[in-house]
C-alpha cells in the first residue's frame, strides 16, 4: 500500500454520514433499546468533527415534518430525506405523493419495504421509484428485504430488477444488501444510477469476513459507495472510526 503523503498523516478523514434518524421522544421503532434523541446525535457529530449527515424519515415510523423541523433547527448540518409507503397509496396518486416530497424541499425519498411490509417489486413501489427520478429525488432504498410474514426473492435479484426497470432514478442501496455486499458491488458497477451504501452493515458485521469485502468495495467503487451509521443503531463516530480503519492505505 502507498503511504499517505506527509501533510495528510495527522488529518482526520472528512466524514458525511449517509444515514441517520431521530424521533421527537427519542424512542426507536416504538422501543427504548436505542436513544434516537437529536441532541445525542448532534453531540456525537460535534465531538468528532462530523459536519453533515442525511436525516431520513421512515413512513409510518418517523414523520416527514419532524425531519424538516430538525433540519431547520440545525441549518447546514442535515440533508432532509422524506418517506412514503407506496403500499398505502393508490397507484394513480403516487405521482402526486412523490411530487409533494420534492416540493417540500426534501433531497431524497426513503422506501422501506421491510418495515412497511410490501414487496419491493410491487408495481406501486416501482412506479414510486420512477416518479422520484422524474422529480429529481434520489431514492434511499432499504435493501434488507427479508420479512417475517412473507418469503422474499434474493436481494441481488430484487435490486437487479429495480435497476433495469428504473434506469433514470438515482438509487442509494441502503445497507448494501447486508451479507451479500460483495456481490452487490458487481451490480453497482453495471448500473450507473446505483450507489452502494454501507451504513449499519459496516458495524453490524464487524469482525466477520465482510470486513474484507468492504475493503475491496472501497478500493473498487470509489465515488459509487457511501458510508453511514444508521443512527441510533450505531453512532456516527463509530462509523467514522471503522471506515477509517477499513480504508487505511487506500
Amino acid at each position: 500500500m502507498t503511504p499517505h503523503p506527509p501533510e495528510l498523516e495527522n488529518q482526520r478523514m472528512p466524514f458525511f454520514d449517509s444515514l441517520v434518524h431521530t424521533t421527537p421522544d427519542g424512542s426507536w421503532l416504538g422501543e427504548r433499546r436505542y436513544n434516537a434523541d437529536v441532541d445525542r446525535l448532534v453531540e456525537d457529530m460535534q465531538s468528532e468533527g462530523i459536519e453533515r449527515a442525511c436525516l431520513v424519515a421512515i413512513a409510518d415510523f418517523i414523520d416527514n415534518q419532524h425531519v424538516l423541523d430538525v433540519a431547520s433547527r440545525h441549518p447546514g448540518r442535515f440533508v432532509p430525506v422524506g418517506s412514503i409507503n407506496p403500499a398505502a397509496i393508490a397507484k394513480a396518486e403516487i405521482e402526486e405523493a412523490v411530487g409533494q416530497i420534492a416540493r417540500r424541499g426534501f433531497a431524497g425519498l426513503k422506501l422501506h419495504p421491510r418495515l412497511n411490509e410490501y414487496d419491493p417489486l410491487d408495481e406501486r413501489c416501482l412506479s414510486t421509484i420512477r416518479a422520484a427520478g422524474r422529480c429529481g429525488l434520489v431514492v434511499f432504498l432499504d435493501t434488507l428485504f427479508r420479512q417475517r410474514r412473507a418469503a422474499t426473492r434474493y436481494s441481488l435479484d430484487v435490486v437487479d430488477r429495480i435497476a433495469v426497470d428504473c434506469p433514470d432514478t438515482q438509487i442509494v442501496l441502503l445497507h448494501g444488501c447486508g451479507a451479500a455486499l460483495l456481490e452487490l458491488t458487481e451490480l453497482v458497477r453495471l448500473h450507473s444510477q446505483l450507489v452502494l451504501d454501507a451504513s449499519f452493515t459496516i458495524l453490524k458485521y464487524r469482525g466477520s469476513s465482510l470486513d474484507l469485502d468492504l475493503r475491496y468495495a472501497f478500493s473498487q467503487l470509489d465515488r459509487r459507495i457511501v458510508v453511514g451509521s444508521d443512527f441510533p443503531e450505531f453512532l456516527p463516530s463509530e462509523a467514522q472510526r471503522i471506515s477509517a480503519e477499513l480504508m487505511e492505505g487506500l
